[in-house]
């Protein structure tokens, strides 16, 4: 009877610890837990000078009394978030307001004559008493691309010295924290797990329902007003029928062939809104991946199509078509798009878009046609959930 009682007070505190703390309390949807880190949709009552709204975090879970927390924000433009890093440790009792230098990761690049140069630390600004973070589009932008490759795989790779994601505090006398990485038994699921996550949130983003922005309307409760006949003349004429179905069907794969510079070369394409995702390759020549419209810089993207294998290749913009090239794509990756749903490409930094597979059953054979599927490259890009 003693324990049925403790229970049942444990549970009325429970409910009403949430009713008091109702305008701040955050609701968790859990996408996969591990022995490191949890994978999870936040959705927070009141946000702060970094984030607001619901956004993906990917959070340690047994690095007590710290913790290290990856947080996602989706940003105005379609597939791309804000990513924030969150510490806390228990008992810190920090000045609010005030700001820490961190360096985060190793990041190193190697310029002329061979010298090795380290990344800067990042600024992350004291939030409450136990926590400070920082927003990562803050950092140098001339290290973005290594600080987001940093982060990614000091999570979801373990390499055989351990964790590659470090936090060392330049000043003070707080020791040097290195989180445990995923586990490489739950390295592939987790990190489709954290696709999904983006994926979810920029749907909700989407939806004006999860507070989203809402989609122009096509009709109004307005009177239409009376065009002059000046007016008239300036407008543009109407669309042919053609155009029309055209635009409708932007979002469908289609494949064409162009004379280049180099030659012949085949393409597969599909445009989602002001991005075009795609492939090309000339006669006996290896795919390259190509995305514009979402990335800057040099960055590293991931390819994955549904629940399949992930690919990971390195990108940059090119000075020919202005858009960003990806190599050491495999041939498995057009074999998965004719017989899949979606093909989503994830950035370093968090950049992303999904587009449908409409039109692809029919494109990618006359694409694949066109070039001739090379043998396969030993050389091709692993998965990032599946290190060698």
């Amino acid at each position: 009877m003693t324990k049925l009682k403790t229970i049942a007070i444990v549970h009325w505190w429970i409910l009403w610890a949430c009713f008091v703390s109702s305008p701040a309390f955050a609701q968790e949807k859990a996408y996969y837990r591990g022995t490191s880190w949890a994978i999870q949709i936040v959705h927070r009552g009141t946000g702060s000078e970094f984030g607001d709204g619901p956004y993906c975090e990917v959070k340690t879970t047994s690095f007590e009394p710290m913790s290290v927390a990856l947080q996602f924000y989706p940003s105005r433009e379609a597939g791309s978030y804000r990513t924030i890093i969150k510490l806390r440790k228990s008992g810190w009792q920090l000045p609010i307001g005030a700001t820490v230098k961190v360096k985060v990761g190793n990041l190193i690049k190697i310029v002329s004559g061979n010298q090795v140069i380290e990344g800067p630390p990042m600024v992350f600004k004291v939030e409450t008493k136990d926590t400070m973070a920082t927003l990562v589009a803050d950092y140098d932008p001339n290290w973005l691309a290594e600080m987001g490759n940093g982060l990614l795989n000091g999570v979801f790779l373990r390499t055989k010295y351990g964790s590659t994601l470090w936090f060392k505090f330049v000043d003070g006398d707080e020791p040097p924290w290195n989180p445990a990485s995923f586990e490489r038994f739950e390295q592939k699921l987790a990190f489709s797990e954290y696709q999904q996550c983006l994926s979810d949130l920029s749907q909700m983003a989407a939806d004006p329902a999860q507070g989203g922005s809402t989609p122009l309307s096509s009709t109004s409760p307005l009177k239409p007003q009376a065009s002059s006949g000046a007016d008239s003349a300036s407008q543009a004429p109407p669309i042919a029928n053609d155009q029309v179905e055209a635009a409708a069907r932007s979002d469908v794969w289609r494949f064409t062939t162009a004379e280049e510079d180099w030659g012949e070369t085949c393409y597969a394409e599909v445009r989602k809104g002001d991005i075009k995702v795609g492939f090309m390759a000339s006669p006996g020549e290896e795919i390259v991946g190509f995305v514009e419209g979402l990335f800057t810089g040099d960055t590293r993207a991931t390819w994955h199509v549904d629940d399949k294998r992930a690919y990971v290749s390195d990108g940059g913009q090119s000075d020919y078509s202005g858009w960003h090239e990806f190599d050491q794509l495999p041939a498995d990756l057009l074999e998965q798009m004719s017989q899949g749903k979606e093909l989503s490409v994830t950035g370093a930094k968090g950049e992303r878009v999904v587009v449908g597979l409409n039109g692809a059953t029919e494109a990618i054979p006359k694409f694949k046609a066109c070039f001739g599927t090379p043998e396969p490259d030993s050389t091709a890009a692993e998965s990032p959930v599946q290190p060698k």
